[in-house]
C-alpha cells in the first residue's frame, strides 16, 4: 500500500507541474503574438533604411568614414552575445552558444582573438563558464525591447569600436524565422559592409545630398547600427517566446502522458491489492 501512496503522490506532483507548464505556455503565447507582430513590422523599415544607406555610400564614393574603414593593425574583435535571461526555452540558448563557440574557434585558427559583451543573463553565465574575456554584461535587453535601449546599447558598442581597440564587432543572436524555426546567427555589424561598391551607379547618380555627403554619411551609418541593433533585439525576443511556447507545449503533453501511465500503474496495483485481500479473506473462511 505504501507503493500505491508513492504513485499517487507522483501523480499529484506531475499534475501540478502540468498546470505550471500549461500556464507558462499561455503566457508565452500572448507574449509571442506581440513579439511576432513587432518583428514583422520592423523588418521593412530596417531593410528600407539599409537600402537608403547603401545609396548614400554609393554617392559618397571615396569619402572616408570611420564606421566603414577596414582595419588590420591587430587581429582582435568584439563579440556581442545576445541570449535570454531565463531558461525553459528548449535548445534556444544552447544552439546559440554552440554557433558562437564554433565561430570563435574558427576565427582563433586565423589568429583572431575576442572580447565578449553579454546581452542577457545566460550569455554572461556561458561566457564565464568557458572563460571568455567578458567586458560588460547587461540583463533584460529582450524584455520588451525599446528603440531607446537599442540606441544606448549600439552607441556603447560603437564607442568601443571607435576607440581603436577592435578590428570589428560581431553580434551572435537567434534569428526568428517562424514559431517552429529559430536560427543561431553571427552577423558583422562593424565595420559596416555596404551591399554596393564605392563607385556611384546609374541608380544613385541622380541623388542629390545637401549640404554635403560627408556630413550625412557618418550619422546615417550610426543610425543604421542602431536600427540593426533594434531589429536584433526584436528577433531575439520573438525567438525566445516562440521557443518557450513550443517547449512548454511539449512539456504539458509529456506530463499528460506521464499521468496516464502512472494512473494505469496505480489502478493495476490497487486491483492487485484488492484481489490479494479477497484471497486472504476467502482462505481464512475456508480454514474455519
Amino acid at each position: 500500500m505504501a507503493n500505491l501512496k508513492d504513485i499517487k503522490r507522483r501523480i499529484v506532483s506531475v499534475k501540478n507541474t502540468q498546470k505550471i507548464t500549461h500556464a507558462m505556455r499561455l503566457v508565452s503565447s500572448a507574449k509571442f503574438a506581440r513579439a511576432n507582430q513587432a518583428v514583422i513590422a520592423a523588418r521593412p523599415y530596417n531593410d528600407g533604411f539599409e537600402r537608403m544607406v547603401d545609396k548614400i555610400v554609393a554617392v559618397a564614393g571615396d569619402t572616408p568614414a570611420r564606421l566603414t574603414e577596414k582595419r588590420g593593425q591587430h587581429k582582435k574583435q568584439l563579440l556581442v552575445l545576445v541570449s535570454t535571461d531565463r531558461g525553459l526555452c528548449g535548445g534556444l540558448n544552447s544552439g546559440l552558444f554552440k554557433a558562437a563557440s564554433r565561430f570563435v574557434k574558427e576565427q582563433a585558427e586565423a589568429g583572431i582573438t575576442f572580447d565578449t559583451v553579454a546581452w542577457g543573463r545566460r550569455a554572461g553565465m556561458f561566457s564565464r563558464k568557458v572563460k571568455w574575456n567578458l567586458l560588460l554584461e547587461r540583463e533584460k535587453v529582450t524584455d520588451k525591447p525599446k528603440y531607446a535601449l537599442a540606441k544606448q546599447l549600439a552607441e556603447q558598442v560603437v564607442t568601443m569600436y571607435l576607440d581603436g581597440a577592435y578590428d570589428g564587432v560581431q553580434i551572435a543572436f537567434v534569428e526568428y524565422k517562424s514559431a517552429l524555426s529559430q536560427v543561431p546567427t553571427v552577423k558583422q555589424v562593424l565595420p559596416v559592409l555596404p551591399k554596393v561598391t564605392s563607385k556611384p551607379t546609374e541608380s544613385s547618380a541622380h541623388i542629390l545630398i545637401e549640404p554635403v555627403v560627408s556630413e550625412i554619411l557618418e550619422p546615417a551609418l550610426a543610425r543604421l547600427i542602431v536600427a540593426q541593433t533594434f531589429r536584433i533585439l526584436l528577433e531575439a525576443t520573438a525567438s525566445e517566446h516562440a521557443a518557450r511556447m513550443t517547449a512548454m507545449d511539449s512539456a504539458t503533453k509529456n506530463a499528460k502522458e506521464v499521468v496516464r501511465k502512472l494512473t494505469l500503474q496505480y489502478n493495476r496495483g490497487r486491483q492487485a491489492a484488492i484481489t490479494r485481500e479477497l484471497i486472504e479473506i476467502t482462505s481464512g473462511a475456508q480454514a474455519v
